[in-house]
């Protein structure tokens, strides 16, 4: 984990990057499709989908969630993404769907500076890289 300052700007500008973007969809893609055939079933999807940290904070104090709930969010999520609903992920419907959630986090986030602790893998990781190379370039 690092901590990086990024706005939605740099999300944006990333998902722009058409061959930045695509690189780093398909790479992630590769890594998730343990089985390699090309498809993301949702016991491959699970792992990244728990990466998403969902649980409630009170007041900055972490509170246990209920692993049914956890459960049907993550179905849920998994079917956000299988636009075609046939059980699995293919790599054009992890693409869409990785974009709209990028996109809505753009959005929220506005375009002012905000400080996030960030996984190493994760996409918003590889949009702060990204800008932090284009500054050096």
């Amino acid at each position: 984990m690092s901590v990086e300052i990024l706005d939605g700007a740099t999300i944006v500008n990333f998902m722009e990057d058409e061959e930045a973007f695509n690189v780093q969809i398909c790479d992630r893609f590769a890594h998730l499709d343990s089985d390699h055939d090309g498809r993301l079933s949702y016991g491959e999807m699970l792992k990244e989908l728990q990466c998403l940290r969902i649980f409630e904070t009170h007041f900055g104090v972490d509170v246990e969630t209920d692993p049914d709930e956890l459960v049907r969010v993550y179905d849920s999520l998994f079917l956000q993404f299988d636009h075609d609903l046939n059980g699995t992920v293919d790599l054009e419907e992890f693409k869409s769907e990785t974009k709209q959630m990028m996109l809505a986090m753009a959005n929220g986030m506005g375009f002012l500076p905000v400080q996030m602790v960030l996984e190493e893998d994760s996409f918003l990781k590889k949009a702060a890289e990204w800008e932090s190379a284009k500054l050096v370039a």
